[in-house]
C-alpha cells in the first residue's frame, strides 16, 4: 500500500487530545503527518499549557506528543499566532512556520483534517 499524506489543522486546544491518537495512528500506518497548530491550538506548543494540562485534565499530551514526535509527526506552530508571539515556551521538537509552509503540506498531501 502506498504511503500517504495528512495534514491536520488544529485551531482548538480541546480537540488536540483527539487529534493527536488520530495522527499517531495514521503515523503508525506508516504515512506523512504533520500537524499545523494555530489559533488557540497553538498552547499545546506551549510547556506551561501542557503542564497545566496534566494537572487539571489529567491529559498526559507531553507523551502523546513525544510518541507522535518519535513516530515522525511534524509539529508546526503559525508564526504569526499572537499566542506564539506572546512569549510562548515551544515544547522541543516543534517549528515555527507560516502560510507557505502549510499550503505546500496542504496541496501535497492526500487528506486535510481540520479540528
Amino acid at each position: 500500500m502506498a504511503k500517504k499524506k495528512f495534514v491536520y489543522f488544529v485551531s482548538l486546544s480541546s480537540n488536540v487530545p483527539f487529534v493527536l491518537k488520530k495522527a499517531l495512528k495514521k503515523a503508525e500506518e506508516e504515512n506523512e503527518v504533520a500537524l499545523f497548530f494555530d489559533l488557540d491550538g497553538a498552547r499545546v506548543l506551549d510547556k506551561r499549557y501542557l503542564k497545566m494540562m496534566e494537572r487539571t485534565h489529567n491529559i498526559d499530551l507531553q507523551k502523546l506528543m513525544k510518541q507522535a514526535m518519535d513516530l515522525g509527526i511534524k509539529f508546526y506552530g503559525c508564526q504569526m499566532n499572537v499566542l506564539i508571539a506572546d512569549g510562548l515556551e515551544l515544547v522541543e521538537g516543534a517549528e515555527l512556520a507560516g502560510v507557505v509552509t502549510f499550503l505546500e503540506a496542504a496541496y501535497q498531501a492526500d487528506a486535510v483534517l481540520s479540528y
